[in-house]
């Protein structure tokens, strides 16, 4: 089965299960409000945030890389995030995109995100340690 190779051994944690119940917080407060959403912009987030979570992130790339992530620790993986996106707010302020593309583009790949979560939970059918 395809969805195997996608979902890690073990079950979601609460973690996880909070971080989707944050996207979909996050999903009517960013996209819901904007004046345009472009549905394009939008697809192209959710085919790139699948992509990422799916196929990329099991390659031996995508593994190498969590690899190292799970590697540098707490501070590390701070200052990881921290630093892109530092990098990420130098560049929009260099380059001017529109924020409703950006917001399209987020929120496409945020969708893909809880989808890949509201999968996972019910491909794994518990949360760690909870079973229904």
């Amino acid at each position: 089965m395809v969805l195997r190779g996608w979902f890690p051994e073990s079950p979601p944690t609460w973690t996880d299960i909070l971080m989707g119940l944050l996207i979909l917080v996050w999903i009517p407060l960013n996209v819901g409000y904007l004046q345009t959403i472009y549905w394009g912009w939008l697809l192209f987030g959710f085919v790139i945030g699948l992509v990422s979570v799916g196929p990329l992130a099991n390659s031996p790339i995508g593994e190498q890389v969590g690899t190292w992530f799970r590697k540098i620790g707490v501070l590390g993986r701070a200052i990881s995030i921290l630093s892109f996106a530092v990098v990420v707010w130098i560049i929009i302020g260099q380059v001017n995109i529109p924020s409703e593309i950006v917001t399209s583009v987020v929120g496409g790949f945020m969708v893909s995100l809880f989808l890949y979560l509201l999968l996972y939970l019910l491909y794994s059918g518990e949360i760690s340690g909870w079973k229904r």
